[in-house]
């Protein structure tokens, strides 16, 4: 798949990224709280991955690959658990703007750093004043997102 387009369906990810924090806020009304509509949200997650994976003809995962992955890489599931649960907490407190800003820039922060480190087994990649400005100047969108009360 061209570059170009990768970079539209991510564009297009993170539309739905900032669509999920609202519908989530809703699921938790109906749900009984935000830990509770987190479990019907992975649950849906999982029907859905389990029906994508049979549709296409994939196995399942291998229990003896899962036992043998290092412990870090558990890591991955807390993560994604622990963003959506913070979405559920925080979209309805400081809205969509101001998280979707502040998760974006800690992204970038952090994504500078892996890249340059070549943490997590990943090619090293040099990071350059460009790409340093360009998260110095994120960082002034989200002051100036977060520095006010919005109506």
């Amino acid at each position: 798949m061209p570059t170009s387009a990768l970079v539209l369906l991510a564009l297009l990810a993170g539309g739905l990224l900032s669509a999920q924090g609202p519908i989530l806020a809703r699921l938790a009304q109906y749900a009984g709280g935000p830990v509770q509509a987190a479990i019907v949200a992975f649950s849906i997650g999982l029907v859905a991955l389990l029906a994508v994976c049979v549709l296409s003809g994939g196995a399942l995962p291998r229990p003896i690959g899962i036992a043998r992955m290092p412990i870090w890489v558990w890591a991955g599931g807390l993560i994604g658990t622990s963003l959506l649960v913070l979405t559920l907490y925080a979209v309805p407190r400081i809205g969509v703007t101001a998280f979707a800003a502040a998760v974006v820039c800690g992204q970038l922060i952090a994504a500078l750093a892996y890249d340059h480190f070549g943490a997590f087994g990943l090619e090293l990649r040099r990071v350059g004043l460009r790409d340093v400005v360009g998260v110095v100047f994120l960082l002034a969108g989200l002051v100036m997102i977060t520095g006010h009360q919005r109506n």
